[in-house]
This record gives structure tokens, sequence and C-alpha cells, in this order.
């Protein structure tokens, strides 16, 4: 008799319990890279490394004028608005596609038009705040030399 006295009771319990309706918690760090709604980016500068070490800071005189925006809807839009200096021959004026972000390996695949027009690219975030970013791609099979792209935000919607 008292286990089922026990048992209606904790069941009447859970019962209640669990009419709140349960919302769940937009995952929030990715707007770090699209604002509320939008972030434009630009490029700021690149560095050349080996073994860990800078060999090398230049700027992209092709990509200078360019515009990175990032889109917090849920397809992840992405678009990379070449200006009026152009890195290739036919180069569209914008390019539309999506991005993605990996957690657990901090990696930001998107497209950037002065590296390859084929395809998104895995860059590690090495440093991602409000107003600058910091990604990395390994150029060799041992990891040992890369570019460090520098980004600045300009634009926030």
């Amino acid at each position: 008799m008292k286990a089922s006295y026990i048992l209606t009771l904790s069941l009447a319990l859970l019962f209640f319990s669990c009419t709140e309706e349960i919302k769940p918690t937009p995952y929030e760090y990715t707007s770090i890279f699209t604002g509320a709604n939008s972030k434009t980016w630009e490029l700021k500068f690149v560095e050349e490394t080996l073994n860990g070490d800078v060999v090398d800071r230049f700027n992209i005189s092709c990509a200078s004028d360019d515009e990175y925006i990032f889109y917090a809807n849920t397809e992840r839009s992405y678009e990379a608005v070449t200006g009026s200096q152009k890195c290739s021959d036919g180069e569209d004026d914008v390019i539309t596609t999506a991005w993605s972000f990996n957690n657990a390996t901090a990696t930001l695949t998107m497209l950037l038009p002065f590296f390859t027009t084929e395809g998104s690219l895995p860059f590690i975030v090495r440093e991602v705040k409000s107003n600058k970013m910091e990604l990395e791609i390994f150029f060799d099979e041992s990891n040992t030399g890369s570019y460090r792209i520098h980004f600045d935000a300009t634009d926030e919607d």
C-alpha cells in the first residue's frame, strides 16, 4: 500500500512539474561572426608563417576593397563582395554561398576569392572578437607553413 502511494505521488509530481515548456537557448558563439543579422568584414593583412613564426606580412591589393558578409539566418548565408580591384579575370562582383563553424575544431569554413573561387576552405579560428578576427590555414602536409588572415569588422546589422 505504501509503495503504491509513493508511486502515485511521484507520477503526479512528474506530471505537474513537466507542464512548463522547455525553450532551448540558441547557440550564441557564432553571433560574433554575424552580429544580430549580418556583419561585414574586410581583409586587413596576411601573415605567412613557418614553424609558427611569422616570416612575412603583406597585403593582397586585389582584395583590399573586398567585403565578406556573414548572415545570421538559418541557411548561414555568406557573400564575398569583390571590389573594383579583381584578383582574376572574370571574377564575379558578388559570390553567394554558405559558411559553417565547427566549435570542436574551431574551424570556420568559408570562401575567400583571393585564395580560390572553386569552393569554401576550412580556416582555423585563432582569435575572434566583435571587431577583429584572425584565421589560419596551413599550406603544407606537415602543418609547418601557414597563412594567417586578419580581418576587421566594418559594419554590423
